[in-house]
């Protein structure tokens, strides 16, 4: 009985039901799958003596194995309990998960302060793929893919009220790349629930029961959930594997990430540079990069070549895991405000020095904070508590990222690191503490305190308790305090529901760029987000308000701070699209901003939408940015849809051919790279002027970029040329594919040659299969399906659709699922009924 449950658990969780809490009464212990190390394991005690740590520092094992095993996240509640999720189903690669086995949350304590657990008690021991766990607004969230899961604890004493909830679902586990699936739960100060996702598991992301349709793509990044209204956004796409993320005393939100670059300013909106895979949206164009200005392995050699200790020398390598920005009164003040993660290869803690530039920050290098000499610390989390010092989780293994021996789960460790001795400084149970005391906690020298007052006074509205005095205590604190307690008090205000519009407006001529720009983020808080990619419908209208848009208009044009301006950036993704001209066109009028690390690119991202409602609108503010990343991308837009809507073009052309040489650049650029692949298109009706002015005044290399287009407006490119852009891996991506499908139009003598020569091309193979799908060849649908796994997730539902479209394209397909090339579950009864209409016996 229990065998065949297990089997039919993926299915299980496709309905909707919170496997997490699958109930029986008894599961095969933990076992290690591990091979023999060639390092022994050291005890606790001898890896704690061997961190070689600042002088004044110490470290002690708070928990360690057989007590703690395999800890992979940790949170603390009101009680100063720390929670830890413990995973077990994490396997070696061929197997992936053991869902043999469960997965389970520990809750430890420290009764008298020395650096050890008092208590030990399980909260809960029938979970599966747990990655993550949080305490807060009722109970305890549990990240366990594909679903988010909720278990409620209303008296918060530790013992579940009742079984969990499945609060989201859609967070796919890809096969390929297990490891970067969603995880890193955290309260934020705004009161959302926030995660984490790798770009290699796309999911669909819903309450149970949302539609395909209407369900937000998650493509890597950071994303949240509103416990009460239920809704859930994805903040941005791309990078690879975020796994940490915090907030500095700021409220500025940052993500630790592997290999195309480690730390990240985490920005609403944002589309980041990532590694192995194309932002699935082909609008966006250009990538926001790094955060850092240094890497921490030699960018010159392949990032699989930083490890075994070849990059100690820069930082570790490419891996990292856990961040936190250390905010606590334990560690001297040099270390207060740095940003700390963890070096998986490296054994090492490293230090960002954040700053701020511009629009957003820049992390420089600091010294790495502590190194391992235990060949097994494998360091996952870390943070810091009630007394301000810092726990680290280690996974203490052999393998793992890349080197993967298997997994020991029989270990597990958690270090605890302080600056002489600790001392509490603030109440030992904030669920006993009074709601006005808890208001007075936003001003504790220890973030600790004022996080967990924070989520309290929540929790206690949620109750339904009034909080009146507290919430006038804190109106008075962000109406008279500095700066730094003015914004955690409207936090608080926020998530109790007491930051009324007129409040947030008032803060919007506060003297901190900080409150500011929170002001805008909370003033347009409920305002529904953008999907990451453009062709996905926009949520339903929330409480967009035009009489606020004004206000935000009227802070882009004058407020000096890049902060604000990137906050307003941001927000161009919540309005309508046929709202967003006038503050885009404020914004993109900034010039201090035209070589601003993420401004430029973050204003064409709120511009994608407006293209396809108002071709020209988008036109109008190209012709008014002085921003020339934005008008050069405008510009290609534009010039994307010279055949089907050329006058928005025309309408740029005209404009920039009375302007400067650098704006007649920008376009000419944009022109040249939406139209670079293309074979033909037709001259627009503005081009000749255009070109007459640029030819007589502008340079050598303007004058050869006017004759390479007036080729493609004239005859032609010659179809070699487009081949061999087709075949060049070199060039652009979005170029090449360009390139293909003019050639599939040409329908050139050797197309069939040329398609399955880049068949394995990631993101140009998708292309190549719908010119291939032109033959009608029984040995075309072998080859296609046979390449089913150099496909991209997010293109294998179009291949699917395309090899159902013929019975031999289908049999090939069907022939690779008992090998486990293509999942069955890859099918769907879309797919299943296509294939019975062909009335093939054999299908």
């Amino acid at each position: 009985m229990l065998a065949d449950m297990l089997r039919f658990l993926p299915g299980i969780a496709a309905l909707g039901v919170a496997v997490g809490c699958l109930r029986a009464a008894s599961f095969p212990p933990p076992y290690n799958s591990g091979s023999s190390p060639e390092a022994p394991a050291l005890t606790a005690e001898r890896a704690a003596a061997s961190l070689r740590l600042p002088d004044g520092f110490q470290a002690t094992v708070f928990a360690a194995e057989p007590d703690v095993q395999n800890p992979i996240g940790m949170a603390w509640d009101a009680r100063g309990r720390l929670w830890i999720a413990e995973n077990y189903t994490y396997a070696e690669r061929t197997l992936k998960f053991d869902l043999n086995l469960r997965d389970r949350v520990l809750i430890f304590e420290d009764r008298n302060g020395d650096g050890r657990f008092s208590s030990r008690r399980v909260f809960a021991d029938d979970l599966q793929r747990l990655t993550s766990v949080e305490v807060g607004r009722g109970g305890v969230w549990l990240m366990c893919p594909p679903q988010l899961l909720f278990v409620p604890d209303a008296d918060q004493d530790g013992v579940p009220d009742g079984p969990a909830e499945v609060m989201l679902d859609g967070f796919t586990v890809a096969a390929e790349n297990y490891h970067g699936f969603a995880n890193g739960l955290r309260f934020g100060p705004d009161g959302w629930l926030y995660g984490r996702c790798g770009a290699s598991n796309p999911g669909e992301l819903g309450v149970p029961g949302t539609p395909r349709a209407a369900r937000v793509p998650v493509r890597g990044t950071l994303w949240r959930f509103h416990p009460e209204r239920k809704v859930v956004e994805v903040l941005g796409g791309g990078t690879t594997n975020p796994w940490g993320h915090d907030w500095d005393a700021h409220g500025e939100l940052f993500f630790i990430n592997t290999v195309n670059g480690h730390l990240w300013h985490a920005i609403t909106g944002a589309h980041y540079m990532r590694a192995h895979t194309l932002d699935p949206d082909p609008r966006v164009y250009a990538l926001i990069d790094t955060h850092a200005d240094h890497w921490h392995f030699d960018t010159a050699f392949d990032w699989t070549r930083s490890r075994d200790g070849a990059a100690n020398s820069l930082g570790g390598g490419h891996a990292h895991s856990g961040l936190m920005i250390y905010q606590g009164d334990n560690w001297p003040e040099a270390y207060r405000g740095k940003l700390y993660t963890l070096n998986f290869h490296g054994r090492r803690a490293n230090q960002e020095v954040l700053e701020r530039r511009g629009s957003g920050y820049v992390g420089r290098h600091g010294r790495d904070t502590f190194v391992a000499d235990d060949p097994w610390f494998r360091g996952i989390e870390l943070g810091s508590g009630p007394d301000g010092g810092v726990f680290v989780l280690d996974w203490s293994d052999t393998g793992e990222c890349h080197n993967s021996t298997g997994v020991h789960r029989g270990s597990g460790r958690i270090f605890k690191l302080t600056h002489g001795r600790p001392v509490r400084s603030g109440p030992s149970d904030l669920t006993a503490t009074p709601g006005r005391e808890l208001a007075a906690l936003q001003a504790h020298a220890n973030d600790w305190y004022v996080r967990q007052a924070r989520l309290e006074l929540a929790g206690r509205r949620r109750r339904g308790h009034a909080l009146t005095h507290a919430v006038e205590d804190l109106r008075a604190m962000a109406a008279a305090a500095t700066p730094a307690l003015a914004l955690r008090a409207m936090w608080s205000l926020h998530a109790l529901g007491e930051a009324s519009p007129d409040f947030l407006r008032a803060q919007l001529r506060h003297e901190s760029e900080h409150v500011r720009t929170w002001a805008v983020r909370l003033l347009t808080d409920d305002w529904p987000l953008d999907p990451p990619l453009s062709d996905r419908p926009r949520p339903a209208p929330g409480g967009f308000d035009r009489s606020v848009l004004e206000e935000l208009i009227r802070q882009a044009r004058s407020d000096p701070s890049g902060l604000v301006r990137l906050a307003l950036a941001s927000t161009l993704q919540r309005l309508p699209p046929l709202e967003r001209e006038p503050l885009a066109t404020a914004l993109a009028g900034r010039a201090e901003d035209a070589a601003d690390h993420n401004l430029p690119l973050m204003v064409w991202y709120g511009l994608i939408r407006v293209a396809d409602a108002d071709a020209a609108a988008l036109a109008r503010i190209a012709a008014a940015s002085v921003l020339p990343v934005t008008r050069r991308l405008a510009a290609r837009r534009l010039a994307e849809e010279i055949e089907t809507n050329p006058g928005p073009l025309n309408a740029l052309l005209a404009t920039a051919a009375a302007r400067e040489q650098r704006f007649q650049e920008d376009v000419l650029a944009g022109m040249s790279e939406g139209l670079n692949g293309w074979r033909r298109a037709t001259r627009p009706a503005a081009w000749a002027a255009f070109a007459a002015q640029v030819t007589a005044a502008g340079s050598a290399a303007l004058v050869q970029r006017v004759r390479d287009l007036n080729v493609l407006f004239g005859d032609g490119r010659a179809l070699d040329e487009v081949r061999a852009l087709v075949l060049d891996p070199k060039a652009d991506l979005a170029a090449r594919q360009s390139a293909l499908r003019s050639l599939i139009d040409a329908r050139p003598a050797d197309l069939r040659s040329v398609c399955e020569q880049v068949i394995r091309v990631r993101f140009l193979n998708l292309v190549a299969a719908r010119g291939l799908a032109l033959f009608d060849d029984p040995a075309i649908g072998a080859r296609l399906a046979g390449a089913y796994t150099s496909f991209h997730p997010t293109d294998r539902p179009a291949l699917v659709d395309l090899l159902v479209s013929r019975p031999a394209f289908a049999s090939a397909l069907i022939a690779q699922i008992p090998a486990g090339r293509v999942a069955s579950a890859d099918l769907t009864p879309y797919h299943s009924r296509h294939i019975r209409r062909f009335n093939e016996p054999e299908l």
